[in-house]
């Protein structure tokens, strides 16, 4: 009956000490920092401009008269379509 008493006591000495150390070191908790991120909402993103720019298209190279026709007669060029 004797051991089996000690080996209660030893128990409940062995379950405070546990208790003791759970809401000493159980408690701790990381340093909050501040956080941000943004967040684009559905619906609530922000309206697109009133004026749209269409994008830039390049122009056609102006050639002179009289610059040289390369592979071919220097005759002027047909139009295109035509009969």
């Amino acid at each position: 009956m004797g051991r089996i008493l000690q080996a209660v006591i030893v128990l409940v000495i062995l379950a405070v000490l546990g208790v003791l150390g759970y809401a000493y070191f159980g408690d701790m908790q990381a340093d909050p920092v501040a956080q941000r991120a943004p967040v684009t909402l559905p619906g609530l993103a922000p309206p697109a401009p009133a004026t749209e720019t269409p994008p830039a298209v390049p122009a056609a190279p102006v050639v002179p008269e009289s610059a040289p026709v390369f592979g071919g007669s220097s005759a002027p060029a047909e139009a295109p379509g035509g009969n």
